[in-house]
C-alpha cells in the first residue's frame, strides 16, 4: 500500500488533507483515483489506513478507515545512536539525511568547525532537509524521522552534548592512532545512549579533538583508509547500530 505524509493539522476529524508535492505525486505521478487505499503517516508514530475522496493536483482527501496510534516501539526503546556532523559542500548534506533516517540515526546536530568549506546555509536548507527526512521515512517505513537540530558552531555543540547523558562518546579522527572503532566497542555493554562525531570533508583539527577529548570523547578511527566524510557516516553508523543490536 503507497504510504504518504500528511500534516497532523491536516487531519480533521475523519479527514485528511494532503496538499502540495504529496498532492502532486498521488495526481501527476501515481494517477491514484478516489476510492484507492492509501497509508498515512504524521511523522509522530501514528499510521492511517484512509480511502482516497477527492484528488486534484493542489489538493487531495481521504477519509480516514482505521488509526494505529503511536505505541512504543523497538526504536523508542533501542539505544539511541546521535550524530554530531561537520556541514558538507553542496548537496553531500542531503544524502547524509537521507542515509542516517534510513539506519535510525535518532538525531543530527549539524555543526561549522575550522575546516568546514561550507557556508552557513540559507534558511530554507533546514525545511529542505526534513522534507528529505520524511521521503526518507515514507521509503523506508520509519514511523518517525530523527530531529534535526539548527546548525551551531563546534565549541557550542561540545558544551551541549557534555550536558546529556550519553554513554557513549566517539570522534572520528584520522589521526587517532592505532585506535580502532573495533577496539573501543570490543567492551562495549549495555547502553541508552551514544553520540558520535564526524568531521566535513576537511576533517577535524588537533584542538578541535583536544576540546572533545575534554568533554569525554574517545578519538577512533575507521581503519587504515581516509574515508570521504559522507562514506565515514554511513560505515560509522551502520557498525554502531549493529553494536547496539538496532539492525536486528
Amino acid at each position: 500500500m503507497r504510504r504518504f505524509f500528511v500534516n497532523p493539522e491536516n487531519i480533521m476529524g475523519p479527514t485528511a488533507l494532503l496538499t502540495g508535492s504529496e498532492a502532486r505525486h498521488i495526481h501527476a505521478v501515481l494517477r491514484l483515483a478516489p476510492g484507492t487505499l492509501i497509508t498515512l503517516f504524521d511523522g509522530s508514530g501514528s499510521y492511517f489506513e484512509a480511502l482516497l475522496t477527492k484528488v486534484s493536483p493542489t489538493r487531495v482527501e481521504a477519509k480516514i478507515v482505521s488509526i494505529t496510534p503511536h505505541i512504543e516501539t523497538t526504536e523508542d526503546v533501542s539505544p539511541a545512536l546521535h550524530l554530531g556532523m561537520g556541514l558538507l559542500k553542496g548537496t553531500k548534506m542531503d544524502f547524509i539525511i537521507q542515509k542516517i533516517t534510513e539506519l535510525e540515526i535518532k538525531s543530527l546536530h549539524p555543526f561549522q568547525s575550522q575546516y568546514c568549506a561550507a557556508q552557513d546555509p540559507a534558511a530554507n536548507r533546514q525545511s529542505r532537509w526534513q522534507k528529505i527526512a520524511l521521503e526518507a521515512c515514507k521509503q523506508c517505513n520509519r514511523p518517525k524521522p530523527p530531529v534535526l537540530h539548527k546548525i551551531t558552531d563546534f565549541k557550542n555543540l561540545i558544551f551541549l552534548s557534555g550536558q546529556d547523558k550519553h554513554e557513549l562518546k566517539l570522534i572520528f579522527w584520522e589521526e587517532a592512532g592505532q585506535k580502532s572503532l573495533r577496539e573501543t566497542l570490543g567492551p562495549l555493554g549495555k547502553i541508552k545512549s551514544a553520540m558520535i562525531l564526524i568531521g566535513p570533508e576537511g576533517g577535524f583539527s588537533a584542538g578541535e579533538v583536544t576540546a572533545a577529548i575534554a568533554a569525554g570523547y574517545q578519538p577512533v578511527t575507521l581503519g587504515r583508509r581516509i574515508l570521504r566524510a559522507e562514506t565515514a557516516v554511513i560505515t560509522a553508523a551502520a557498525i554502531l547500530q549493529h553494536e547496539l543490536g538496532n539492525l536486528s
